[in-house]
C-alpha cells in the first residue's frame, strides 16, 4: 500500500496536495475547502469532564479534525484546527473567561483568550526521526502565537517552545487556529515528482480548568507526487455543511455519505441540549439534504453533529434574529 493510501486508511478524508493560497477568517470547515487537502477528523466528546458539568457539555478544547494544505510552488503549509465551540472556551458556555458555577465549584477556571496555561499548539516532525522538530501555536506561558523549535517532551508539547524558527507565515484566530508554516523548502523536500511525508502532534488544553481536556490528536500525513494524484482515488468524504449559514430562521444541511449505513444528526445548544434530531436511522450513499428551522429558538451559537459508521462531525450553526 502507497503511503496515499495509508493516510487515508488513518482516518484522511481527502488526500493530495493543494495549488493555491488560502484566506484564514478563523473557520477551518469555511477556509479549508480545497479538495486536493487533507483533513485527519478527531473524536469528539473525547475529553475528560467532571462529573459535576451538565448533561453533553462540548469543551471548547474538543478538536474536531485539523486540516492541511500544501502549496509546493510557494513552500507553505496552511494549517486548520477546528474545534467544537471555542477553543479554549473550558465549560463549553460559549463565553470564555467567563467560568461557570459548576466549574468554579471544583476549582477549576476558564481563562480568557488563551491566558497563562492555556494552550494550542502543533508539532511536526519533518524528517520522521521521531523527534518533533518544529512547534506552532499558543504555548502555556504568555498567550503569544510563535513558531519555534521544538524542545522537551512529546508528552508536554504545551512547555516544548524553544528559540523562534523562520517559519511563520501568519495566523489566525477566531474562534479556531488557523496558520501557515512557510520556507517549508529548508525542512522537506518539496520536490513535485516525490511524496511530502511527515508525522504531526496537536494538543489543546488547559492546566487551570480542573481537568477538561486536554486533547491530543497525532498521525502521519503524506501528500502524495503530482503524477499520482490521478492514479488513486480518494476515500469517499463525509461532509456536513449548512447554508446559509448565519440564518434565520431556517438553513438547510448538506449531508455527503461515502457509503450506505447508520446515520444520526441532531442540533444541540452550547449547554449540550438536545434541539432537534433530523435524522436517525439507515441513508443511502451520496448527497442528503435535512431542513433545520429555529424559528422558536434564541439568536445564537448550535452545533450540528453527524454521527456515521465513518466518524463523528460537528458544525457550527448560528442562529440571527
Amino acid at each position: 500500500m502507497n503511503k496515499k493510501l495509508l493516510s487515508c486508511a488513518l482516518g484522511v478524508l481527502v488526500c493530495g496536495p493543494a495549488a493555491f493560497a488560502i484566506t484564514f477568517t478563523g473557520d477551518v470547515d469555511a477556509d479549508f475547502t480545497a479538495p486536493e487537502g487533507i483533513i485527519v477528523l478527531d473524536g469528539v466528546g473525547d475529553v475528560g469532564l467532571p462529573a459535576n458539568a451538565p448533561p453533553l457539555t462540548i469543551s471548547g478544547w474538543d478538536l474536531s479534525k485539523s486540516a492541511f494544505e500544501l502549496v509546493r510552488a510557494t513552500g507553505e503549509l496552511h494549517v486548520g484546527l477546528d474545534f467544537v465551540g471555542f477553543g479554549g472556551d473550558a465549560d463549553g458556555d460559549g463565553n470564555g473567561g467567563v467560568t461557570s458555577i459548576w466549574l468554579a465549584s471544583n476549582g477549576g477556571v476558564d481563562l480568557p483568550g488563551l491566558a497563562m496555561t492555556e494552550s494550542i499548539c502543533i508539532a511536526f516532525d519533518f524528517d520522521q526521526d521521531g523527534g518533533y522538530d518544529l512547534i506552532a501555536g499558543v504555548g502555556a506561558n504568555d498567550g503569544v502565537f510563535r513558531v519555534s523549535d521544538f524542545v522537551g517532551l512529546p508528552s508536554l508539547p504545551a512547555f516544548a517552545f524553544g528559540p523562534l524558527a523562520p517559519h511563520d507565515g501568519g495566523h489566525f484566530f477566531g474562534p479556531d487556529m488557523e496558520l501557515t508554516l512557510s520556507n517549508l523548502g529548508s525542512l522537506v523536500d518539496l520536490d513535485p515528482s516525490e511524496p511530502v511525508c511527515f508525522n504531526f502532534l496537536v494538543f489543546a488544553g488547559s492546566y487551570q480548568d480542573d481537568g477538561i481536556g486536554e486533547d491530543y490528536q497525532e498521525g502521519e500525513l503524506c501528500f502524495p507526487p503530482d503524477e499520482l494524484v490521478s492514479a488513486v482515488d480518494p476515500v469517499s468524504p463525509t461532509l456536513i455543511s449548512a447554508y446559509p449559514n448565519p440564518f434565520n430562521p431556517a438553513t438547510t444541511l448538506a449531508v455527503e455519505l461515502g457509503q450506505t449505513g447508520p446515520v444520526e444528526l441532531s442540533v444541540y445548544n452550547l449547554n449540550g441540549q438536545l434541539v432537534q434530531t433530523l435524522v436517525k436511522g439507515m441513508m443511502e450513499a451520496g448527497r442528503h439534504e435535512l431542513s433545520f428551522d429555529g424559528a422558536g429558538l434564541p439568536s445564537g451559537l448550535y452545533l450540528a453533529k453527524l454521527a456515521t459508521s465513518q466518524g463523528t462531525q460537528v458544525t457550527r450553526l448560528v442562529l440571527t434574529k
